[in-house]
């Protein structure tokens, strides 16, 4: 298992996935990552030393599967608290949110085969269509979960292929397939649909990182989206818990790490950067950096030498 204490470099190792990570406060400074490819499938196994703001999709060929391992209704998945009985159902391509706030947590997943029979077993579910909270007889989903999480760590899997590799990973689509089959489908809501909130934050998401507008405001983000303010708010809160404008905030954060980290501490300042940014309160911007790092912008830069 490969350790970090960044979490940006933590990040950058996850596979097969197109991911828009933020850092939403550390517990401790440790990030963990066990990536276990067995040829036909792919287990990951992390376990992360804060809470995280995602918006990804799936760039691997087949479905994936996402499993927390920890604090199951700390998570919030395309606006939906997982629990112990439910997993989150990616298919190839799509895209998904997750939000954990605030704590220490642990994770796995698995990316199955692209001819995995996705479509059986959904109860009138479209398995291609988008992502998918399912619920699942929990005997099944608690052995999926075990095996994913025990093959990651497992390091005898660690190096080269090996007929274990092959074993490993025709178990795991077995299992896989056994729990999908035993999907719970639970009745539409009744009434007006709900408004696309993927897509309400998918734009928002872009804007900030297009950088056409620095810093925008919650009118600028509401506008690009086409939507009222209430109505982004709502999107915002159901997705990850903050509003447009902390998660604006939480994201200049990381730009302005990513400047830090890239920067040399000879040639650099802080205050040159975050002015850079459009930041001007040192002091606020420096603690609400603390609450979401563990450490000061003037530690980063001293840490990160270019």
């Amino acid at each position: 298992m490969l350790s970090f204490t960044d979490f940006d470099a933590w990040s950058d190792a996850i596979r097969g996935a197109d991911l828009g990570l933020i850092c939403d406060g550390v517990e401790v400074r440790r990030w963990r990552l066990a990536v276990r490819n067995l040829g036909r499938v792919v287990v990951q196994s992390a376990f992360e030393g804060g809470g995280n703001l995602c918006v990804g999709a799936n760039t691997w060929g087949g479905p994936t599967l996402f499993m927390p391992l920890t604090h199951g209704g700390l998570h919030v998945v395309n606006c939906r608290h997982l629990d112990s009985s439910s997993l989150l159902l990616i298919p190839p391509g799509a895209d998904f949110r997750i939000q954990v706030r605030r704590r220490a947590h642990e994770w796995c997943s698995l990316a199955l085969p692209a001819d995995f029979p996705l479509g059986r077993g959904l109860g009138g579910l479209d398995p291609f269509a988008t992502s998918h909270v399912v619920r699942v007889a929990t005997p099944a989903l608690d052995r999926l979960r075990h095996m994913v999480a025990s093959t990651a760590l497992e390091p005898a899997l660690a190096g080269p292929h090996t007929p274990a590799h092959e074993a490993a990973s025709t178990a795991l689509v077995a299992a896989a397939t056994d729990c999908l089959g035993q999907v719970v489908v639970e009745p539409a809501p009744l009434g007006r649909p709900k408004i696309d909130r993927a897509a309400i934050v998918r734009r928002a998401v872009s804007l900030l990182e297009e950088g056409r507008v620095p810093r925008p405001s919650v009118v600028d983000i509401a506008r690009h989206c086409g939507v009222n303010e209430r109505t982004l708010g709502r999107a915002f809160h159901d997705t990850f818990g903050v509003s447009p404008l902390a998660y604006s905030r939480l994201w200049l954060a990381h730009r302005v790490r990513r400047r830090l980290r890239a920067a040399r501490e000879d040639d650099a300042t802080v205050a040159g950067i975050l002015t850079a940014h459009g930041v001007w309160d040192f002091g606020r911007f420096a603690s609400l950096y603390r609450r979401q790092f563990g450490e000061t912008p003037a530690d980063t830069l001293r840490r990160h030498p270019a």
